[in-house]
């Protein structure tokens, strides 16, 4: 019951920080809120479709935000909130998912500490119609004996491409989200306690991290983990330029009930922006894995070490001036002997809805084409899904 009480009190205080909010009046810009408030820039400047990073908006994700001057940033108010709701077909009461999934509420806070150390944390107060976790909560030292190397401490992204954390695809890229017996490789890409050291040069991107826990702020101090591992990608990466190619990879273990996993992996990428009414953009990621022991299968028998891989290639073109995105994305993911094949296709459409009072409101649609799998020997008929994704900004000048 005590739990059930909390989980009210959050929601009510979630939903009351937003309305609140909504009677401050955002300024008339639409790219991240902070952002749009410091610069005066359009979504367009760091956004081919909101999430979906540019080059310009990777180069500023990639810099901890140092690249945003802190005398612009300091004129800001740091906190926004956002709000999604999600609708998917095979949800139900026979899965016990709910198909319209409306308690997503998070809040933000972003921007520097102190000179030349930025900050970024992100709590879901309700997530999936629960109480919701740290997602993000990291700061950056970002003048380590140089301007070009930053330095990142806590619960932070891994060094893989952008698309893996900001995408506008509702499922974003599976490349490297296969499952291999007990191992789900998505979990090695997620937010994780650790440090990462990155040089952003004009054309170099180089990182390099070590990541423990994914847990909430219980993981600050959770030095042995389930997964530990050492991850990093070399990038040639330039802030003008629509085109960026790179490599990542990890090595890592992970306890299963046959003892420890060691993995270990290595991907390449190449990112193409589109541009508005010309040319459409690309993306491709391909990655090698291993296991060394992935476990036991559902009859009880130990798995054998084996080889892995997953693909994911895009197509991409901006319509409407901009404000819509439309994609195609074809996924393979072989298991091996741990796991079979699986093979999908999505189409996703991402667009901007044009509402004054609320710059920050998008909306998704996502149907995926039958996933099939050789294991299992199933094929999926279509999925839907859908999300609108409101973003509010607490700013101090009242109607």
């Amino acid at each position: 019951m005590k739990q059930g009480r909390l989980f009210a009190l959050a929601v009510t205080m979630g939903i009351a920080l937003l309305l609140t909010s909504m009677f401050f009046a955002p300024k008339m810009s639409t790219a991240m809120p902070e952002f749009a408030q410091a610069t005066g820039l359009q979504c367009s400047a760091c956004h081919t479709m909101v999430p979906l990073l540019n080059a310009y908006g990777r180069y500023v994700q990639r810099s901890g935000y140092a690249a945003i001057e802190r005398a612009s940033l300091d004129k800001t108010f740091p906190v926004w909130l956002d709000e999604a709701t999600n609708y998917d077909s095979t949800a139900g009461a026979a899965t016990g998912v709910p198909r319209y999934d409306t308690a997503n509420l998070a809040v933000h806070a972003i921007g520097y500490a102190a000179p030349d150390i930025t900050y970024h944390v992100q709590q879901w107060i309700t997530q999936g119609n629960q109480s919701g976790g740290l997602d993000t909560a990291w700061v950056a030292y970002d003048h380590l004996g140089s301007p070009d190397v930053h330095l990142f401490v806590g619960k932070i992204l891994n060094p893989a491409p952008s698309p893996y954390s900001q995408t506008s695809d509702i499922d974003g890229p599976l490349a490297s989200s296969t499952v291999v017996g007990e191992h789900d490789w998505s979990a090695t890409y997620s937010n994780r306690w650790g440090t990462r050291a990155a040089y952003v040069g004009q054309s170099l991107d180089v990182e390099a991290g070590y990541y423990l826990s994914s847990d909430d702020l219980n993981g600050v101090s959770d030095f042995t983990p389930g997964d530990k591992s050492f991850q990093w990608k070399v990038a040639l990466a330039q802030a003008k330029s629509p085109l960026e190619v790179g490599i990542f990879g990890s090595t890592g273990t992970l306890p299963v009930s046959t003892g420890t996993d060691r993995y270990q992996s290595q991907a390449g990428y190449v990112q193409l922006d589109p541009t508005k009414g010309y040319r459409p953009g690309a993306m491709f990621i391909y990655q090698r894995q291993s296991d060394s022991n992935p476990g036991m299968d559902p009859n009880g028998n130990q798995y054998a070490p084996t080889a892995s891989s997953g693909w994911s290639a895009e197509i991409m073109e901006s319509l409407l001036s901009g404000n819509a995105l439309f994609t195609f994305r074809h996924d393979l993911n072989n298991a091996g002997i741990a796991g079979g094949q699986t093979v999908g296709n999505s189409i996703n459409l991402a667009f901007n809805i044009p509402i004054p009072k609320f710059p920050y409101l998008h909306g998704y649609l996502e149907t995926n084409l039958g996933a099939t799998s050789t294991l299992a020997g199933l094929s999926g008929g279509p999925e839907w899904k859908g999300m609108l994704w409101l973003t509010v900004p607490l700013v101090l000048h009242p109607f």
